[in-house]
């Protein structure tokens, strides 16, 4: 088992559900750059399906193209209990300090519906099929 998920199956819930965050814009689809969000879609994640939680507010990071790292630093905070972040891109700086913080960065999926892709990559995860 890779090292960030044996880190993060420590933050699973009785029930077995993960959360995960999602950068977006609206419209059910990872739409937004994670240094250009002021907010993230908070959804809970198991093997019976996906569902929303909440939203959790932020300052977005990304200023003229270098980041803030104090914000950065509040972000990782605001989404410490995540187990994954999706957003359409994220920057190799981002993911690194993501990765560090033990949340999953993932841009695999820019544009998709959130709800596909949340269950896709959670099926690759836990080795079931979709």
């Amino acid at each position: 088992m890779p090292e960030q998920q044996k880190h993060n199956d420590a933050k699973l819930s009785q029930n077995g559900e993960i959360l995960v965050a999602v950068a977006t814009k609206g419209e059910g689809q990872i739409n937004l750059h994670f240094g250009h969000a002021d907010d993230f879609a908070i959804y809970a994640v198991n093997n019976t399906g996906i569902r929303f939680v909440e939203t959790r507010e932020v300052e977005h990071y990304c200023q003229g193209g270098y980041g803030d790292e104090d914000k950065r630093e509040v972000i990782l905070r605001a989404l410490a209990d995540c187990v994954a972040l999706f957003a359409a891109r994220i920057g190799e700086g981002p993911k690194a300090k993501l990765a560090g913080a033990g949340i999953e960065p993932i841009d695999d999926y820019p544009f998709g519906l959130i709800e596909a892709s949340v269950s896709t990559w959670f099926s690759k995860r836990s080795g079931k099929p979709s």
